[in-house]
C-alpha cells in the first residue's frame, strides 16, 4: 500500500477549511492509505470523514491538567489516526520526540517521523543519527509503530523536489539502516517540494512508500490530481 499524508500546517480559516473539506470528499481511490492533517483546532469537522486523520504535534504530558497542550487521548477520541512528529517547522527537541511517540502508542495513533538533514553533505551522519537517538529509547513495538518521512530541511517550501538520485539513495540508505540495525521493515515517504508537476519524477521509484506533501496541498484540486497519478 502506498500512502499520500497532506499536511496543511497552520493553514485555512474556518470557511476555509469546510470549503476544502465538502471538495475532498470526492477522493476515491483504492490501495491507497490517504491522511490528511489539518490543523488542531479543525480536527473535529473531520470526525465523519471517510479518509484518514492526523494531528499535526501531540503533547508530552500522558494525562493531567497542562494548560495549551493537546494529549493523545483527547486526539484519539476525536477519530485522529496519525501524528506528525519532528518536521522541521515544529522546532522539537529529541528528547521531546521519544515522549510523543510513547504516548502515541499507547492511544494507538500511527506516529510519522520527519527524518531529513539541515545540508545536503551531512545528509547519512544526520540521519543516522537522529534515528539511533530515537529508536534506541523505544521499544520493539513502538519502533514498529513509526512510519519514516524523509524530508531534506533544505527543500521544504522550495518549488522542487530534491535530487532523484539524493532521494532514492537515503531512502535505500535508512531502510537498510533500521532493518540491519532493528530487525524491522519500515515504510519510508519522501517529502519536501512536491507538487503535482514534479511528483512525476519520482513516482515510480520503488523504494519510495508514500509522499508527505506540505504547500501544494492546500489546493484540494493538485491533491486529487496526485491520487490520480500514483
Amino acid at each position: 500500500m502506498k500512502f499520500l499524508m497532506c499536511n496543511l500546517k497552520s493553514n485555512k480559516d474556518l470557511k476555509e477549511i469546510l470549503e476544502y473539506k465538502k471538495k475532498m470528499q470526492r477522493i476515491e481511490k483504492k490501495g491507497i492509505e490517504f491522511v490528511l492533517f489539518p490543523s488542531d483546532i479543525y480536527l473535529g469537522f473531520f470526525y465523519d470523514a471517510l479518509y484518514k486523520i492526523g494531528c499535526q504535534n501531540l503533547s508530552i504530558y500522558q494525562c493531567g491538567s497542562h494548560t495549551g497542550e493537546t494529549l493523545a487521548s483527547q486526539l484519539v477520541s476525536l477519530k485522529v489516526s496519525y501524528c506528525l512528529l519532528n518536521h522541521a517547522e515544529a522546532n522539537d527537541t529529541l528528547e521531546n520526540v521519544v515522549k510523543k511517540i510513547h504516548n502515541a502508542f499507547r492511544e494507538n495513533i500511527k506516529v510519522v517521523l520527519c527524518i531529513g538533514e539541515e545540508q545536503k553533505e551531512d545528509a547519512f551522519l544526520t540521519i543516522h543519527s537522529e534515528l539511533s537517538f530515537i529508536f534506541e529509547k523505544l521499544k520493539k513495538e513502538e519502533q514498529e509503530n513509526i512510519i519514516i518521512a524523509y524530508e531534506p530541511k533544505w527543500s521544504i517550501q522550495k518549488e522542487d523536489i530534491a535530487d532523484v538520485s539524493h532521494i532514492d539513495k537515503m531512502i535505500q540508505s535508512i531502510k537498510r539502516y533500521i532493518n540491519k540495525t532493528y530487525n524491522i521493515s519500515l515504510p519510508v515517504l519522501y517529502g519536501g517540494g512536491i507538487n503535482q508537476e514534479n511528483i512525476a519524477k519520482i513516482i515510480h521509484n520503488h523504494s519510495i512508500d508514500g509522499f508527505l506533501i506540505g504547500s501544494c496541498a492546500n489546493n484540494p484540486e493538485n491533491v486529487l490530481q496526485i491520487l490520480t497519478m500514483i
